[in-house]
């Protein structure tokens, strides 16, 4: 990977890491006042508020680290844990919201 990739993948990593905050803020909101959340529900979106976007941002570091060090685990494929992370969310809070 270049240094011109992995300046646009942590770019978009750390774009990727807000988009999930307000994500997470705006649909634990809209959930919650449409229905009221047990104590677990309401703890998962606080932890989600804070994990989803410290993956993204956590991604970004380990791609720029391995990119210094040379490392044999330095890949795209990097870029799919948050994705995966957040897919999951996702499905997870349409299923409540339904």
């Amino acid at each position: 990977m270049s240094l011109l990739w992995l300046g646009l993948g942590v770019f978009a990593q750390i774009a990727f890491a807000g988009f999930q905050a307000m994500l997470v803020i705006f649909s634990a909101g809209g959930i919650s006042n449409r229905r009221g959340l047990t104590p677990f529900q309401d703890w998962f979106f606080v932890q989600c508020m804070w994990l989803l976007p410290a993956i993204s941002l956590g991604t970004a570091g380990l791609l720029i680290y391995f990119h210094v060090t040379r490392s044999p685990y330095f890949s795209h494929a990097w870029h799919l844990l948050p994705v995966t992370c957040f897919g999951l969310y996702l499905g997870y809070a349409m299923w409540l919201g339904r």
